[in-house]
This record gives structure tokens, sequence and C-alpha cells, in this order.
């Protein structure tokens, strides 16, 4: 048996005796063949849905890729519908920036940033997510009408699970993100290892689930085992996530994971500025997609689907396939 990544293929070796008859001078020898069990691929074959995908819109001034560029409602609603166009399933909004540098702003300011973008994005009926950690903007956000509130602590402080007891009425799915302290933001130092981040990642998971269970809201739970400095500014803790994310999936099926540009591709890269962050982004989220995780979310919905759509007709897959299998929540 041999093995390559994780796949294997048995090994045959086979002795033949040929003979030779119609010539000066007969031989025998022997031939030896090599046959293979190696799987083939079968043109056409069945790739996972596509994935929901949630576009990045951050209306703040320090995000780590775009801080500054869509503070003015107008620029942010060209930006969100520009991701309409690349392919986004789900504007996911963000004014708090949660990047090492950033600094903390009011909540009150968090929300005014947001609040009349949420309001015409409702009218024309666009799905959106709200980035924040906020009680207060949690509130709010559930009282617009979102469809997600996506919560990088976690939703572990006992103010925002209290907002959440009354809303299992309401058709809002929460994002509870894993991350190395639970903190406001990202951090440079982290106590998290490749061997244990998994590990951890899954022990928050089942905890996060009872806890959402005990709501009534288990069904409206999404988990996403965060990555780049919300777990380590150790790149390889990030790629543990990846190698195992397939373990993941087994017992948490419902799961949203975001590489987009993150520092650890910059780091394993040598030092990648964010800008040319845009392929390994893009191959990131074509493997998380090949392995089955059902939302993605993304600075750039069209890098990933040309990507996916590449991979597919490399292995005879064509659109009328993929417009059968369009994923739905």
């Amino acid at each position: 048996m041999i093995s390559f990544g994780n796949e294997s293929f048995s090994l045959i070796v086979k002795k033949h005796l040929v003979i030779s008859i119609g010539t000066k001078t007969p031989s025998i020898k022997m031939e030896t063949k090599m046959e293979t069990g190696v799987p083939s691929r079968i043109q056409g074959e069945i790739f996972p849905p596509k994935p929901i995908l949630f576009g990045v819109l951050n209306i703040t001034n320090d995000s780590f890729s775009d801080g500054g560029k869509y503070l003015h409602e107008d620029l942010a609603l060209a930006k969100a519908k520009s991701l309409r166009e690349e392919g986004a399933d789900v504007i996911d909004i963000g004014a708090q920036s949660s990047n090492v540098k950033a600094g903390p702003i009011s909540e009150e300011v968090e929300w005014d940033r947001m609040k009349e973008v949420i309001s015409e994005l409702k009218k024309e009926k666009v799905r959106i997510s709200i980035d924040t950690f906020r009680p207060y903007v949690i509130r709010k956000a559930l009282e617009a009408g979102v469809d997600y509130i996506n919560n990088i602590r976690g939703f572990v402080d006992p103010e925002s699970l209290d907002l959440l007891k009354g809303s299992n009425k309401q058709s809002t799915k929460y994002v509870a993100m894993f991350s190395q302290d639970h903190s406001i933001k990202a951090s440079e130092s982290s106590d998290l290892k490749p061997e244990t981040v998994v590990p951890l990642a899954l022990e928050f998971f089942r905890e996060r689930t009872k806890t959402f269970e005990s709501l009534g809201l288990a069904d409206h739970l999404i988990l996403d085992p965060g990555m780049g400095f919300f777990l380590s500014p150790d790149y390889k803790v990030s790629f543990a996530v990846l190698s195992k994310i397939t373990e993941i999936l087994s017992e948490f099926p419902n799961l949203m994971v975001s590489v987009t540009k993150k520092s650890f591709l910059g780091n394993a890269l040598g030092g990648l500025p964010v800008e040319d962050r845009i392929i390994p982004t893009a191959i990131s989220e074509t493997y998380l997609w090949s392995k089955g995780v059902p939302m993605i979310r993304t600075h750039s919905p069209k890098s990933f689907l040309l990507a996916m759509k590449t991979w597919e007709m490399s292995h005879g897959v064509y659109g009328p396939q993929r417009e059968l299998q369009e994923r739905s929540d």
C-alpha cells in the first residue's frame, strides 16, 4: 500500500513469462508489470454545493484591508452593490474594527455608521449580517430585522445571551466565533499551538451548542473556528485548523470560515502585504469549499467563484450541473 496525502493505492507487481518464437535464436525472458489500484477521477464528478458567500463591508477607519474607504453612506452602498454583483449572498457589515491595532469607538458611533446602510439594503431585500460583539448594537440590529449576527467573542457575555432569549421567534442566525481569548479584537500573543487549537475549538463549539440549545436556538447557531491573529501570530496554528477542517465539519457541519486576506497567509508566504494575498485567499477558500464548508466570508466573492468554477471545469463539471446545486439557507 502506498499513500499520498489522504489517498492510498495498492501496487501489484506481476511477472510474466515471454517466449519469442520465429527468430533465429528463440528467447525466453521475464517481464515485470506493475498494476495500480489508483482510483480514477470520474468526469463530471459531483462537488459540494456553492457555499453561502458573506461579502465583507467594513465601515471603519482602521480595518486591516480597507479601513477608511467606506465610511460615507454612498460609498458603503456602492461597495455593497459591487459585492452582490460579484456573487455575495449576504453583506457582512462591520463598523468596529477588530484588527490588532484597531482603536475602540463608542457603541453609538458603531451603530450610527451602519444604520442607514442597513435600512437601504433592507429596502432592496438584501440579506444582511452584522459583525459586532456589543449588546447595544446586537439589540439594534435585531430590531432592524437583520439576518445574521456575527460575533467575534462567540456570545460569551451574559448580556448578549439575554438579548437572544427573546429572539427565538425570529429567523436571525448567530455566528459564534472561537478565538484564543474571546476578547474584543485579535491579539499578537497566544498560548494556542498547532496541536492544541482544534481540540480547544471543538470544546468551545460543544459548550456553545449546549448554551444555544438551552435558549431554544440550536438550529440558529453557526460556528466559526476563527483564523489569523484571532488564533495566534504563528501561521501554523491557522493551517492546523485548515488541515483538520473535515474533522471539525464531521461534528459541526454548520460552519462559516473566514480566511480572507488574513495575516497567516501573508506570514506563511514570506511576509506578503495585504494586497498580495488575493491568490492565497482564493486557493484557501477553494480548498474549504471542496471539503464541504457551507459558508465562507470573503472580501472577494468573484475571485473565489472564478477559482471554484475553474476547479470544477478541470474535473469535467460545467455550468448547468452547478446551477442545480445552489445552496440556500
